[in-house]
């Protein structure tokens, strides 16, 4: 098949199916019937020679091929858009798109809900959802559009040289407690410390940390009680007393909500850094350019 007999309102078709998972929710972005999201589906189908899209209960699930063909729909779509308005410069009010966004809790709380609060003024129809970040497949779920940003605290490896990497700021462990528990009134020896009850949420940097580095700083770290959740580990350390060792910038927020305190570590801070990470196919995309320095503008209030 050759270029001329293809309509490139396909590949805008198929670029929504592939961020919506849904003809119903595509049709609703291009403002076209199910019926036709349908039909065009079939058409694509045709043309790549593959499903592309499978059903998974009320979901489309993308085929391997689907997947493989996200990343360049994705820098073509955006080209077509920018040689349409050459002289126009990006205003993000008047965009319409939808991204997603994987991390874990603390990065939901206080870099994509500020965005959000941000997007609801400055880009009322740009969209961007938070997904949860999986250890290990953060190159491929870049490469293939399951999320356009990662936010990592984890350190994962970003050195395939299709994906970027940005640091937004440096973050370091800190430890609360309830309002007035001992440790407050006197500090600690490391050994008391380590020997303490501790609550460790599951998805953040804990208090497993504090027991990395030189030997100076290491504690003989006692298993504390593993939580699903950052709430989970608020509640329970406001009803005895456990510590809760996690994120600095996600401790700021905790520390206002529910008026937990920081106790002095005994031992020499740990500090990580917090990254931004997208895939190089979204280096030249005015929307997803004007976002990175919206989570940049964010983090600017995290810096040391």
């Amino acid at each position: 098949m050759h270029l001329k007999e293809v309509d490139a309102n396909l590949l805008v078709t198929l670029d929504a199916l592939l961020v919506d998972a849904s003809v119903t929710r595509a049709g609703q972005r291009l403002g076209r019937s199910a019926s036709a999201i349908s039909h065009a589906l079939a058409k694509l189908r045709e043309l790549f020679d593959d499903e592309l899209f499978v059903r998974a209960g009320q979901r489309l699930v993308p085929t391997a091929r689907a997947q493989e063909l996200a990343p360049t729909v994705h820098v073509i779509l955006a080209g077509m858009e920018s040689l349409l308005r050459p002289n126009k410069p990006f205003d993000p009010s008047l965009t319409m798109r939808a991204f997603a966004a994987a991390s874990n809790e603390a990065g939901e709380l206080i870099l994509i809900e500020p965005l959000r609060k941000r997007l609801q003024e400055a880009a009322p129809s740009v969209r961007v959802d938070w997904t949860p970040s999986h250890a290990g497949s953060t190159i491929d779920d870049l490469r293939n559009a399951r999320c356009h940003f990662v936010i990592d605290s984890e350190g994962e490896s970003a050195e395939a040289p299709d994906v970027r990497a940005a640091k937004l700021f440096d973050d370091t462990l800190v430890t609360l407690a309830r309002p007035n528990h001992p440790y407050l009134k006197r500090r600690s020896d490391a050994e008391a410390f380590a020997a303490a009850e501790h609550v460790s949420v599951d998805s953040l940097p804990g208090f497993r940390g504090l027991g990395g580095g030189s030997a100076q700083t290491k504690l003989a770290v006692r298993q504390g009680s593993q939580v699903s959740s950052t709430l989970v580990g608020v509640l329970a350390t406001l009803n005895s007393d456990a510590l809760l060792t996690l994120p600095a910038s996600l401790a700021r927020i905790l520390e206002r909500q529910f008026g937990l305190s920081r106790i002095a570590q005994p031992v020499k801070p740990v500090t990580f850094p917090v990254r931004l990470l997208w895939h190089t196919s979204y280096d030249r995309d005015e929307c997803h350019q004007w976002l990175r320095g919206e989570f940049t503008r964010i983090a600017g209030e995290f810096a040391a």
